[in-house]
């Protein structure tokens, strides 16, 4: 092609010699004549390949967490690989990317709404920044203790009604995955309200859950999760909240003293899609993710049950104090946060969020 230019350009000009050289201006020209032959050659290009039939691509879904591989959660996104991919019915390679290989929550997050990334796995808590009725699953004392009724509520008609606000965010919401109740770690016993008072603590990105920590008499301080071993080691906080499967894959025991079982909150993970890509999917695909999800759900939980009696027992092996709270213990904190923080709730969400807190309290009344 650019033999044939170079020929073509000593071409235009008039009585032309082989072994005459052209003047600058009649370069120029050329080049210019060249240069549209080449730019009108490359749009015939791309209107044949837009107007040819597309070759087959497999589509590509790319599940994206932080947590480490292993984890309850990086399983339960294996198994959507696993059985998506074995579904003849879908041609598609998931991916799964875990220990924030795309980023940490907020980039995952922004992904997600804007399709770079097609799913993620990560607390509600981290999206409440984008959708504050999310904040519903950080109240303290709210939610059942019994995980199979907590369970059946994921699937109920408020949370359905939940997601429905992500639709204005370009997203989906798929499921919800039980991972544990919230315990806290600290250097002493925390079953006591004054023993809160004056520590400094760790909090995710979720005001709902800053209030609740103030409420408790503690100083919340937002950082990101991997930075919260070194923080507690070097006496820059003092407390953090996860489940056990949680802090023991991330060794907090290694530099807390103290694991007081208060089971005050869940720690529950939203699966979102991005919305046109989810909307764009054959029904085929979409029923393979959709038949997919039960089992994930399973073995997340099936894993964090398993992660919970490990941890519970390399706790004691390694010398962690265990508090266990009384009832009284537990209904005292309760009474103490759980009116202030739903309050807020609801002065923050307005009609919508007292709408959703009032529905889940039904259902959990029915």
């Amino acid at each position: 092609m650019a033999r044939h230019l170079q020929t073509l350009c000593w071409q235009v000009a008039p009585g032309h010699r082989s072994a005459d050289r052209p003047s600058p201006t009649k370069r120029m020209a050329a080049m210019k004549f060249a240069l549209t032959v080449t730019t009108a050659f490359g749009l015939a290009l791309a209107a044949a390949a837009t107007f040819a039939p597309e070759a087959h691509a497999q589509q590509v879904l790319k599940i994206a967490h932080i947590l480490p591989a292993g984890d309850p959660r990086d399983l339960g996104a294996r198994k959507v690989e696993e059985l998506v991919e074995a579904n003849a019915s879908c041609e598609m390679d998931v991916q799964v990317y875990p220990a924030g290989q795309l980023g940490m929550f907020k980039d995952i997050n922004e992904g997600v709404q804007f399709g770079s990334i097609e799913v993620s796995v990560m607390p509600a808590s981290y999206i409440v920044g984008t959708e504050p009725l999310f904040g519903v699953f950080d109240l303290p004392f709210f939610w059942p203790g019994d995980s199979e009724k907590l369970r059946a509520l994921h699937q109920g008609p408020a949370m359905e009604k939940l997601g429905e606000s992500l639709a204005k965010h370009n997203m989906v919401l798929l499921d919800v995955w039980h991972t544990g109740y919230k315990q806290w770690t600290g250097n002493k016993p925390l079953n006591t309200l004054g023993q809160y008072d004056g520590l400094v603590s760790r909090v995710m990105p979720s005001p709902v859950l800053a209030e609740q920590q103030k409420a408790l008499g503690l100083t919340p301080v937002t950082m990101p999760f991997p930075e919260t071993y070194s923080a507690l080691q070097s006496g820059a906080i003092d407390a953090q909240e996860n489940p056990n499967p949680t802090s023991w894959n991330m060794k907090f025991h290694e530099v807390q003293s103290h694991l007081t079982m208060t089971n005050h909150g869940t720690l529950d993970q939203v699966i979102l899609i991005n919305k046109p890509f989810w909307e764009g999917l054959s029904p085929e695909c979409k029923a393979a993710i959709e038949e997919a999800l039960p089992a994930a759900s399973e073995v997340t939980f099936t894993e964090t049950m398993k992660q919970e009696e490990e941890a519970m027992a390399d706790f004691k092996a390694n010398g962690l104090t265990i508090v266990e709270l009384s009832d009284d213990e537990r209904a005292a904190l309760r009474d103490a946060i759980l009116p202030k923080v739903r309050e807020f709730y609801i002065e923050s969400t307005g009609d919508e969020g007292k709408a959703i807190v009032e529905a889940f309290e039904a259902e959990m009344n029915d």
